[in-house]
């Protein structure tokens, strides 16, 4: 089989604009069952691409500077946890859909930010990492009769 070329590129308006990209289920939300997934019916986030220019920009800095502040490569977790969630706060998260509270940007300045929101993270990096991307397509060869 061949593949289309075209179903290769990205999408770039939504890489840049945003989409929203569901969550249907995650792994590890029930501590007594760690390696089972959850179903998460109707979380959705609208999120940017990973490869939106000013996040790649931005996170570019915050990682040169880290460097110089810590030049063992050992960030601690709260400061880690800090600039993921400042850098998705600024470049990646538009809003939301299936919590139980609504989306506001002062409330996800706070959230994103805090080391225990780790999994709130997770996603939206997760979800931003799917932004733009088609699913890949191929070419039926004719058969010959």
């Amino acid at each position: 089989m061949t593949i289309k070329l075209a179903s290769l590129s990205a999408d770039l308006s939504k890489e840049r604009e945003g989409d929203w990209i569901p969550v249907k289920e995650w792994l590890g939300l029930d501590p007594e069952k760690p390696y089972e997934t959850t179903p998460l019916p109707g979380l959705e986030f609208l999120v940017r691409s990973t490869n939106y220019p000013d996040y790649v920009t931005a996170r570019q800095d915050v990682l040169e500077k880290l460097k110089q502040e810590y030049p063992n490569d050992k960030v601690p977790s709260d400061v880690q946890a800090r600039f993921e969630g400042q850098l998705s706060v600024e470049h990646l998260l538009l809003g939301w859909k299936g919590l139980d509270v609504e989306y506001s940007p002062d409330l996800v300045g706070t959230i994103l930010v805090a080391e225990e929101h780790r999994v709130m993270r997770q996603m939206i990096f997760w979800c931003a990492g799917r932004v733009g991307k088609k699913k890949v397509e191929f070419v039926q060869a004719a058969t010959k009769n």
